[in-house]
């Protein structure tokens, strides 16, 4: 009998230890982690300027010119037509601002600091578009043109 009892309170205990039977709440599993949502992308919209013809220096003289194809980064659709007005005023400013100081290359025809020259080009862009409207500025072609 006294071994029953001493397996009876020994099942008990594993029993209770393993959580089983009689658990605490700090023994219970914790709640799933709620899933996680994507954030939300802001629609954005896209002109392209296709055929800008800019010059190129290498050492102060020059070397030829580059022709681009720009993807201007706007908010929205609207936004895009808007601008698509204003595409000559665009192209003529940045022809005028590299005219008078071009893209300076290292090495060769097309190897250009690529942050500093889009960084120009939007400084240019914003000029014309107006402040607010111009997001960004993609340089989707790159095309060496001899001079």
């Amino acid at each position: 009998m006294v071994a029953v009892l001493v397996l009876a309170v020994l099942g008990f205990g594993g029993l209770y230890l393993g959580g089983f039977i009689l658990a605490g709440p700090d023994t219970q599993m914790p709640p799933p982690a709620p899933v996680a949502t994507l954030p939300t992308v802001p629609d954005v919209a896209y002109l392209e300027l296709k055929n800008v013809i800019l010059p190129a220096n290498r050492g102060g003289q020059f070397r030829n010119y580059i022709n681009f194809t720009f993807k201007i980064e706007v908010k929205d659709e609207a936004t895009a037509q808007t601008l698509k007005e204003r595409e000559v005023y665009m192209r003529a400013a940045l022809v005028g601002a590299f005219s008078t100081e071009p893209i300076e290359t290292k090495t060769g025809p097309a190897d250009f600091d690529d942050a500093v020259f889009r960084a120009r080009v939007l400084a240019e862009l914003v000029k014309v578009a107006g402040p607010d409207l111009i997001q960004g500025v993609l340089i989707e072609r790159v095309l060496p043109i001899k001079g």
